[in-house]
């Protein structure tokens, strides 16, 4: 039986969130939808809590590229904004500011005055490290033709954290270069303009998932993806899914060969969703609906089973319908009660 596979990121629920949304926690939308769902089970994706956060990012990579590494996002992130082919090592930069010492998010893509002068800025330091400065989408890039030998966390992970160190023969060249970054933005006029803009300033640019973009072999089994997500889009391409089966969740599925599906959803990247009980119910509600509309469009010779893959933190949680229910009254089948499990990914 193929599956319709759901992702999302950032859905697992905290004790205290957990505890926030009191009864509302498993709404009854959910609940009947998953009743069918006989298998749940949880997976620790990391051991490392630096690496906390990067959960969704990692699990999609070791589905569709069968490999356990840690996700390179930065080359497939190019690619899937519509790169051209380049043999050279990717790094992506995200902009960051400091608010007690942590890493928080300024911007991960810039306009184009913020483009002529960060431009300006990175070329002479990029040059020091043997990179060049590549730009797409308003996205910035570190590459160079030789593989820069340092592991760090990816930004994802590293977002509302203290500063973790990286570690590699490089790791040295890693730290020189994210100082010399940051004494730059602190003695340009880009952060003066950007707070006259009502921009977040910039401290410094967190440089990491570096990888060489190469195909995925063997190729998934996968046959099409809906998501927006330039990294997912470029992981999926890779991996063997035709562009053609690569669209964007308002498309719908496309038109491919009977197999797997994946979906990413984004309903809840919202943190707010997750602290108010009665837009957690909404949304949920909304969010079912999508998703009886996404079964409903798998169409093939064999009958298509959901399987709802949650993330955070560390692990994944996954309840899924693995057998088709008994025929007959509804009243008398089997019911599975795994939402509120599920949603917690079994830290109740």
């Amino acid at each position: 039986m193929p599956a319709t596979i759901f992702l999302f990121p950032n859905l697992v629920l905290s004790p205290e969130q957990t505890k926030r949304l009191g009864k509302a926690v498993a709404p009854a939308s959910l609940r009947e939808f998953l009743a069918d769902c006989d298998s749940f089970r949880c997976t620790d994706v990391f051991a490392n809590p630096a690496l906390s956060g990067f959960t969704a990012s990692q699990w999609l990579w070791m589905l569709l590229s069968q490999r356990d590494t840690l996700a390179p996002t930065a080359p497939y992130t190019w690619k899937g904004l519509g790169g051209p082919k380049v043999d050279q090592e990717f790094w992506s930069l995200n902009g960051y500011r400091f608010e007690d010492g942590r890493l928080e998010s300024s911007s991960d893509t810039f306009d184009i005055d913020d483009e002529c002068d960060l431009r300006d800025l990175f070329s002479p330091l990029a040059r020091r490290f043997n990179f060049d400065v590549q730009v797409l989408d308003g996205r910035f890039f570190f590459v160079r033709k030789q593989a820069w030998n340092t592991i760090c966390v990816p930004w994802e992970a590293q977002r509302g954290k203290l500063k973790t160190p990286a570690d590699g023969e490089n790791a040295s060249q890693w730290e020189e270069l994210h100082q010399e970054i940051e004494s730059a933005l602190a003695s340009s006029e880009l952060n003066r303009r950007r707070n006259q803009e009502g921009k977040p300033r910039l401290d410094g640019f967190w440089v990491s998932g570096g990888g060489f973009d190469e195909q995925l072999l063997p190729y998934t089994q996968i046959r099409c993806l809906l998501s927006d997500d330039p990294y997912a889009k470029g992981v999926a391409e890779a991996a063997g899914i035709s562009k053609n089966y690569i669209v964007s969740p308002k498309k719908g599925w496309p038109d491919c060969p009977e197999g797997d599906r994946l979906c990413v959803m984004t309903d809840f990247e919202d943190p707010r969703v997750k602290e108010d009980s009665e837009l957690w119910t909404k949304t949920w509600d909304q969010t079912i609906e999508k998703l009886r509309t996404y079964m409903e469009g798998c169409v093939g010779f064999e009958k298509y089973h959901p399987r709802l893959v949650a993330c955070s933190g560390m692990r994944v949680s996954i309840v899924e319908r693995t057998k088709e229910p008994a025929k007959g009254f509804s009243l008398f089948r089997k019911k599975y009660d795994h939402a509120a499990d599920w949603l917690s990914a079994g830290n109740l």
